[in-house]
């Protein structure tokens, strides 16, 4: 289950590693906040900003903190800036 982070984003990195630790993928994932799971590999793989409503859904799916996300996302604007 565990799955290849090295070409994904700060973000991407967290949510897989979450999922991973609750033993989770990212169909599950993609059904808790409904959208389709093509959406969830988007989130994970390019530096883009989630919509703010996306990130509380995750934050609730997932269990974490909203802050950690910005924090990950945060980390993705700074990737996309360089």
């Amino acid at each position: 289950m565990a799955a290849r982070t090295n070409n994904k984003t700060p973000l991407g990195r967290f949510i897989l590693k979450t999922l991973y630790l609750k033993g989770k993928n990212q169909a599950w994932l993609a059904e808790q906040i409904q959208v389709k799971p093509n959406h969830i590999c988007i989130l994970c793989s390019k530096v883009i900003c989630p919509k703010p409503e996306t990130l509380f859904k995750l934050a609730d799916a997932l269990d974490v903190s909203i802050e950690e996300l910005y924090r990950a996302v945060a980390e993705n604007a700074e990737i996309k800036m360089k």
